[in-house]
This record gives structure tokens, C-alpha cells and sequence, in this order.
């Protein structure tokens, strides 16, 4: 009776592809309950396949409309909502109830994602800043006069802040709660760390987008590099994407520096865990960082960059946070935790703990359940709908 429709799922050559909605279904699977994925997608062939016994029913819009029209589901998950989805489900709404996940980049201004403007010509940062206003009318002309059988679960307390703000429309009046993406803390098991581990440094990004803040990571290499301690520690770098080749050709002339460009399966990011004791991941934008937390749900101590949402998943007594656009406190932060081994294994102690309060099973996927495992006539929104519920902290 629930459709979970998403515009990417990953794939067995495609490992990166809205993860975190997989891991979700998963969660729900060994919670008893089923939910049909369709994944929307116009440019491919439509197809059903499979993915790590799930299955996926990929096609268009066209498909999407013909599959609601069957009136088999009572309840519709998306992940990443845009106008093209919204024009195929909005004429269901009077008999299907919708739950929206909202991530960040569909929702968020233009003004807080500079980064994609460096290094383009006047007419495609124009472009991109009409797409994003464009974007900010498609979701007020939503909210603005929301259907009764409409909800919104937003990934963090900022994102939810933020947009209301944005907007300018009113939170109150929209059925929404603030869930965080679940962390699975078993395939990310934590196993107390020795002290020699804070030796051995571990980035697993996407080098897609300059987000990710990769070209920070390779300069606080380079910084630590001149300093003392530099042969004492081990970096492992893996990632791919657009941006690859030129962020890290100097990181050859290191041999303590491993780079590897290739996707990684959740297992092989796990085992990687067990084997390192800190992990860098600076950023230049977070609405939450799931692989940062599931990092720390190994007990690796995240050194990261004190911006967006991050402040609310991450603090001192669990991890580093440095300044936006500074690989020296990066490089600071690493050679502090070389020196204090006693502080390493607090800190990572406490994020293995953290995570597992603030975005464990009973805190996520039991949240998530009670949203749509439960049989509701559709039609009146429930008078026991949560609303707005406060960040999620520890």
C-alpha cells in the first residue's frame, strides 16, 4: 500500500545514487514492512531490476501516472521533490496521502550554495540563479495553501529553519517533523579504537561538487607535510567524480598518501572504518553529512567544517570543527589528535555514542514507520500529526 518514488536509486555500477534512501527501505525491511520503489526516470528504458534484494520498478512520468491510477497505494514516499513530480502526484492528493522528504539542494537558495558559481561565465550563473528562483516559487506555491494530506519530513533543524525563512511562508501551518537520515549502527559497528589509529586518516567523498571540499583536504596534506608528524601518519583518499584528476595529482608525491578513484560499496566503506581512526571531511555545505556520521558510528572522529547543519550532528566533545575555507585548522586539527592520543579515544568514544542517540533506529526508522505503517483514511489530515518537533540533538 506505499510507493516510494525517488528520482535516483542506486545500482550495482551506480553505488552512490541516493544511498540513503536504501538504507531506509532496508531498515523498514527488517522492520516487517514493504514498500514498492519506483524510481522516476525519463531518459532511461523502463525496466524492473534489482539492488541488493530490493526491487526497483524504474520508468517516466507516463508510467508514474498509470501506476498511481491503479489506486493500489494509499501512501507516496518521495525523496527530492521537483515541479515535474509534483504535476504527476498533486491530482492524487485528494485519495493519497504524501509524505515529502526534504534534503537541501531542492530547496535551498542560490545564496547559500556559492560555490557552484566559481568558475563560470555570467550567463550560466544566471542561469543557474533563475533555476533556483524558479525552484523557491515551486515550493511556496506548494506550502502556501498546503493539502491536508500533504507532509514534509525535513533531514535537519536548519534545513527546516532555513527554508521557512527563505520562503517566507509560514511552518506552522504545514504538517512537517524534523527526522534525521538514519544511520544503520550495525553494518557501521563501532569497535573501540587503539590509540595508534588516530595515525591513520581516512577521506571517502564524491568529487563531484566542489561541496564536498576535497581541494581543502588535499591542501591540509600539503600543509602537514612540512610539519614533524607528517611521517608518522597514513591517509587513505577515495572518491570519484568530475573534479578528481585536478584535486589530486600532488598527493602522487607522497608516499604515505593512498588515492584510490572508485566508488565503494556501504560494506567496503565499513571495513575501511575499522582500519582508520579519523575522518577528514570538510565542507563547504550540510543539511546533515550521512557519510561523516556513519564514520562516526565506527568510532572514527570526524574533523569538519563548522557550517550549516553540521554544528548539530557534530560538537567538541565528539569531533573537530574548524572555520569555513581553512585546510590550516585542518591541518592543526590532525596534529593535535597526534599529540593527544588520551583525546582521540574520548572523541571517538563519544561519536560512536552520539550517533547512535541522535540517529539510531528509534530516533529515525520508527519515526519514519509511524508516518505510513499504519492503515489512515485519506482525505483529513489526523489530528495526531506531529508538526514541527525541534532539533534532534544529543
Amino acid at each position: 500500500r506505499v510507493l516510494l518514488v525517488a528520482k535516483q536509486y542506486p545500482a550495482y555500477d551506480d553505488l552512490y545514487r541516493y544511498g540513503f534512501v536504501h538504507s531506509r527501505v532496508r531498515a523498514y525491511q527488517r522492520q516487517g514492512v514493504e514498500v514498492d520503489i519506483f524510481r522516476l526516470h525519463s531518459d532511461e528504458p523502463c525496466q524492473y531490476r534489482e539492488f541488493e534484494d530490493v526491487d526497483v520498478l524504474q520508468g517516466d512520468h507516463d508510467l508514474l501516472s498509470l501506476v498511481l491510477r491503479k489506486g493500489v497505494h494509499d501512501h507516496v514516499l518521495v525523496h527530492i521533490l521537483d515541479p515535474s513530480m509534483w504535476e504527476i502526484l498533486e491530482p492524487h492528493l485528494d485519495h493519497v496521502r504524501l509524505t515529502v522528504w526534504v534534503h537541501g539542494a531542492e530547496i535551498q537558495s542560490w545564496r547559500h550554495r556559492g560555490w557552484e558559481f566559481e568558475g563560470i561565465d555570467a550567463d550560466e550563473a544566471l542561469r543557474r540563479k533563475s533555476m533556483s528562483e524558479l525552484r523557491s516559487a515551486f515550493w511556496r506555491r506548494v506550502l502556501g495553501n498546503p493539502h491536508p494530506n500533504l507532509s514534509l519530513v525535513f533531514v535537519s533543524q536548519y534545513l527546516a529553519d532555513q527554508a521557512q525563512r527563505d520562503l517566507g511562508v509560514d511552518l506552522a501551518a504545514v504538517a512537517h517533523q524534523v527526522i534525521h537520515n538514519y544511520i544503520d549502527g550495525d553494518l557501521f559497528a563501532y569497535q573501540p579504537k587503539e590509540a595508534a589509529q588516530r595515525l591513520r586518516i581516512l577521506s571517502v567523498r564524491s568529487f563531484s561538487t566542489r561541496m564536498y571540499a576535497n581541494d581543502q583536504t588535499v591542501r591540509a596534506l600539503e600543509l602537514l607535510s612540512t610539519r614533524p608528524c607528517f611521517s608518522d601518519l597514513s591517509f587513505h583518499i577515495v572518491g570519484d567524480g568530475e573534479l578528481f584528476e585536478e584535486t589530486t595529482p600532488s598527493l602522487s608525491a607522497f608516499p604515505n598518501v593512498t588515492v584510490e578513484r572508485r566508488f565503494l560499496t556501504q560494506s567496503e566503506i565499513a571495513a575501511l572504518h575499522r582500519q582508520h581512526g579519523i575522518f577528514l571531511c570538510p565542507t563547504r555545505m550540510d543539511t546533515q553529512g550521512v557519510s561523516r556520521d556513519e564514520a562516526m558510528a565506527s568510532g572514527l572522529v570526524p574533523i569538519t567544517t563548522r557550517i550549516g547543519a553540521v554544528p548539530e550532528f557534530v560538537d567538541e566533545s565528539c569531533g573537530v570543527l574548524v572555520e569555513p575555507e581553512s585546510p590550516q585548522e585542518l591541518a592543526d586539527a590532525i596534529e593535535a589528535l597526534h599529540a593527544d592520543p588520551e583525546r582521540f579515544l574520548r572523541l571517538s568514544a563519544a561519536a560512536a555514542a552520539r550517533v547512535r542517540r541522535q540517529s539510531g533506529p528509534d530516533t529515525t526508522v520508527k519515526r519514519e514507520l509511524q508516518l505510513f505503517s499504519k492503515r489512515e483514511p485519506a482525505g483529513l489530515l489526523q489530528e495526531t500529526t506531529q508538526r514541527d518537533v525541534g532539533p534532534q540533538t544529543a
